[in-house]
């Protein structure tokens, strides 16, 4: 193993933990949520409880665009010692799609700002 392996491994730990609190948010919003259609006392305001949720998601996209790039230096590396290449062009592709719905996801929470069309208790779960 390589510096540049490890390297990109101390990358996947590190996205691994900002994985872990995008996680933390959405159940927190999720409980939050659930407060609220029963009635109870919740953990944020409405309008604290868009902005974790608009903080979230643009940490999700943050997330699936450095995963899309650590799959693509791991492409690479394995280009250099002439490896099977078809598991890691996939792994680029499903990364790619994830982008593309996480920019979705970003772009429905953006859309629904402020309106009576709140889906964020439906949409929330990564």
């Amino acid at each position: 193993m390589n510096k540049r392996q490890v390297t990109l491994l101390n990358n996947q730990f590190f996205i691994s933990l900002v994985l872990a609190i995008t996680l933390l948010m959405s159940f927190l919003l999720t409980y939050d949520e659930k407060q609220k259609l029963l009635n109870k006392k919740r953990i944020f305001t409405n309008q604290s409880a868009q902005y974790i949720n608009l903080l979230n998601r643009i940490l999700f996209l943050l997330i699936v665009i450095y995963n899309l790039y650590i799959n693509y230096q791991q492409y690479e590396l394995e280009k250099e010692k002439k490896s099977n290449l078809t598991p890691f062009k996939n792994q680029i592709y499903a990364s790619f799609l994830n982008m593309i719905a996480a920019i979705i996801i970003l772009y429905v929470v953006y859309q629904t700002w402020n309106s009576q069309d709140d889906i964020a208790p439906i949409e929330n779960t990564i």
